[in-house]
């Protein structure tokens, strides 16, 4: 882009997309056959944002020793049902996809930094009809290293060919923020995903509700930059 201001920088799952509904399918399937008993969908948002292994971790330990499974082959599993799944329910937040437009038409750079896998992530964008969308979309398994740590939000930043001086990190969870301030990126995030830490504990630079206004977000956190140059 011409004139490029920067690069805004999503989190997918409880950031861009609500996927909670099919991940929580597909976790108590993989459940339900070693004998655990299922797991409500608002208990797995607090479970998300680590990547399929915590989150069988996760949903064992709550009724019995991990230890005792085999974690390895219960991810592999959870991966295949997954891929069933993973568009049966999932949609992007409300006035997201409006909001993304405008910024690219006011010549932002936009970009995906996930811990998901890859190519599950750019299987629901694909199917969300929403690729051309982005410029960029890194997952959990692009790199040897993953959010928190920095340089998979660097990375990301770098492939868009923007600095990541003039870069905004949007996130929902503790990993999202802390990997912004460890890179020295400014953040925002979201108060309808799915931390299970309460977001203004994550001492992001704003809190966002909702999506509507997005690029005034933007603007007031950019013009927040330029007064303390």
């Amino acid at each position: 882009m011409s004139n490029n201001k920067g690069t805004i920088v999503f989190d997918l799952d409880g950031t861009l997309i609500n996927s909670a509904p099919d991940l929580c399918f597909a976790l108590n399937k993989t459940l339900e056959e070693i004998n655990i008993p299922k797991i409500s969908v608002k208990e797995v948002m607090g479970y998300l944002g680590d990547g399929a292994l915590e989150l069988i971790k996760r949903g064992i330990s709550k009724y019995k020793p991990i230890k005792d499974y085999n974690l390895e082959n219960l991810r592999i599993r959870f991966l295949e049902i997954y891929d069933k799944c993973l568009l049966d329910n999932t949609k992007f937040y409300p006035n997201s996809i409006e909001s993304i437009k405008i910024l690219r038409k006011n010549n932002y750079s936009t970009a995906i930094c996930t811990n998901k896998p890859l190519h599950l992530a750019k299987r629901i964008i694909e199917g969300l009809n929403a690729s051309h969308l982005f410029d960029i979309i890194t997952g959990g398994d692009s790199y040897n290293y993953k959010k928190p740590d920095p340089r998979h939000l660097i990375k990301t930043i770098e492939l868009t060919g923007n600095s990541i001086n003039n870069a905004i990190m949007i996130g929902d969870s503790i990993n999202d923020i802390d990997c912004a301030k460890r890179a020295e990126i400014k953040s925002i995030v979201v108060s309808f995903g799915y931390s299970n830490i309460p977001v203004r504990k994550l001492n992001a630079n704003l809190i966002m509700d909702n999506y509507s206004n997005l690029i005034k977000y933007i603007e007031k956190l950019n013009k927040n930059l330029e007064s303390n140059l």
